[in-house]
């Protein structure tokens, strides 16, 4: 009996050995794409944050980067552009909960694996040490299934106002929104797929 028990160990040990069981292997590939948020101690990683989360499609890095007034003593506000808020009247008094319900509502939308970006291109800046002023014409760019706004690109001029928390956080507190070509502008995505 001693010696079929020994048999049987020799046996499984040979079959472990040849099968490759205690060998180390690949790592998986991770299950969900990665989000690059880094906490934002100066303005321009504010910038980089929203670009990366438009790109990503991350509601939650999206949001981040703007002031939500039950952390911050600042009111995050939008003025849109002129054409926009004669044509979307919900974008004349938004907020920070109307701007985290409308990147939702674009999400929603979005065509599977489709292209969203955000080029930025420097007009002007200043920057103090609690705030920064940034200017830019921009190209904002969403793949998007909604039939009835046929257009996945929108151009303009934005400026940003940003300040920090208390705990020295970078977030947008004001942001306008101004028309530079035939193209629609920012605003009227917000007005389209804003509540």
């Amino acid at each position: 009996m001693a010696a079929f028990r020994i048999a049987v160990v020799i046996s499984f040990s040979l079959f472990c050995l040849t099968c490759n069981l205690f060998e180390t292997r690949e790592p998986e590939e991770p299950s969900q794409t990665s989000f690059n948020y880094v906490p934002a101690t100066v303005p321009s990683i504010v910038l980089s944050n929203l670009q990366n989360a438009i790109a990503q499609k991350s509601i939650e890095n999206y949001i981040s980067n703007f002031s939500d007034s039950a952390v911050t003593n600042r009111r995050f506000t939008f003025m849109g552009s002129p054409e926009a808020s004669v044509q979307y009247p919900n974008i004349r008094s938004w907020s920070y909960t109307d701007e985290r319900e409308y990147f939702q509502n674009l999400i929603a939308n979005a065509i599977a694996n489709g292209f969203s970006s955000l080029l930025l291109t420097a007009t002007d800046s200043s920057i103090t040490a609690d705030e920064a002023n940034y200017d830019f014409d921009y190209i904002f760019t969403f793949e998007h299934t909604d039939p009835g706004f046929p257009t996945n690109t929108a151009r303009g001029h934005l400026q940003f106002i940003m300040a920090t928390d208390q705990s020295g956080i970078w977030t947008i507190y004001q942001w306008s929104d101004s028309k530079t070509t035939e193209d629609i502008t920012w605003s009227s995505f917000k007005g389209k797929f804003g509540n």
